[in-house]
């Protein structure tokens, strides 16, 4: 069949919690212009 897989959880709290992604300024024109257009069409 296939090979079976073991999954552990563990106890902890997340690293990323509270780290905002921060945007490159290329990103951030793209996202702006997607975001222009997304409120045109509603």
């Amino acid at each position: 069949m296939g090979s079976p897989i073991r999954i552990q959880f563990k106890e902890g709290e997340n690293p990323y919690a509270n780290k905002r992604n921060t945007l490159t300024p290329t990103q951030m024109r793209k996202r702006k212009r997607l975001m222009k257009h997304i409120k045109k069409n509603k």
